[in-house]
């Protein structure tokens, strides 16, 4: 976030759920799975993998800084990935080649924003089952049929959608990429893709449709409990929810336009594509977070 006008709309839960230290944290946990799994398959020596492993640390590194040296590299990998060889380098200097062993930056940040998104919307669903229990009343088992609807769309898309996405390591590794992806995807807890990452793209802006239709759910449920609130005051969650869900669309045409890609997604687009994607989690979040304190209070 960059706006007091953007802070105030989101929880700090939600501000923290894409931060610095659980996107480096989570980086660094595709980097020792692949190492590890690199290892498994023997790409790489066993005694490299242990050192880069037991390297992958957060609490090693400066993940603010971290982050604040992207923006000169366009891509929160290129800082992550030197700063994990330096590290290694200070206690295992053989091992500091095969930091990041002939895998792109695409690979690392693909990979860790299916880790992160399996998080977001695991803590959205909670947020939205929270909110069904109380719309046991007539008149609003409209809505929790509709929020049922939604949790039933992500249980199916995210199965789909949350993969590895190796494409880069398979190609400079043919002959032992496909089982050191499969091993990484073990590891991570995440599926292993059906295709190359360009032709099934599909299922992960399935996915980004399905948070969408679930944040405007939310703010059509915002949109009730602010007209049976008649003259008093709406609750802050409600305006929170109504502006979250005029924003989706916007999000969600983004990762819309962005599927005739190149084959390697061109400048900007991919960094455009990672914004859109979290902004679209954290609006679907901040909604579900905020209508489950105000229906729980009632």
């Amino acid at each position: 976030m960059s706006s007091v006008f953007d802070d105030f709309l989101y929880p700090p839960e939600v501000l923290e759920s894409f931060g610095a230290q659980r996107f480096v944290a989570a980086m660094l946990r595709v980097e020792a799975a692949l190492a590890q799994a690199q290892a498994d398959a023997g790409v790489i020596p066993a005694d490299a993998a242990r050192s880069i492993v037991g390297t992958c640390k957060a609490e090693l590194f400066d993940a603010p800084r971290i982050v604040r040296d992207s923006a000169s590299s366009g891509s929160l990998a290129d800082p992550l990935v030197k700063s994990l060889q330096d590290t290694v380098g200070l206690f295992n200097p053989a091992a500091v080649p095969y930091v990041h062993f002939r895998i792109t930056r695409q690979d690392l940040v693909d990979t860790t924003m299916a880790l992160m998104t399996r998080q977001v919307v695991a803590q959205t669903r909670h947020y939205v089952q929270s909110c069904i229990t109380p719309l046991q009343a007539p008149l609003r088992l409209a809505h929790a049929a509709a929020l049922q609807r939604a949790l039933q769309r992500l249980e199916l898309s995210t199965g789909q959608a949350l993969a590895v996405q190796l494409g880069g390591m398979r190609a400079q590794l043919p002959e032992h990429g496909p089982a050191v992806q499969d091993r990484v995807a073990a590891l991570l807890g995440l599926a292993v893709p059906p295709d190359a990452w360009d032709i099934q793209r599909d299922t992960w802006v399935a996915l980004g449709c399905d948070i969408a239709l679930l944040t405007g759910s939310l703010g059509t449920l915002a949109s009730a409990l602010v007209r049976e609130a008649g003259a008093a005051d709406p609750p802050a969650s409600c305006l929170m929810a109504l502006a979250m869900a005029r924003r989706a669309p916007q999000r969600l045409a983004g990762l819309l336009g962005s599927m005739p890609h190149a084959h390697t997604r061109g400048l900007g687009v991919w960094q455009a594509d990672q914004s859109d994607w979290t902004q679209l989690l954290m609006s679907a979040h901040a909604s579900a977070w905020g209508l489950a304190q105000t229906l729980l209070k009632k």
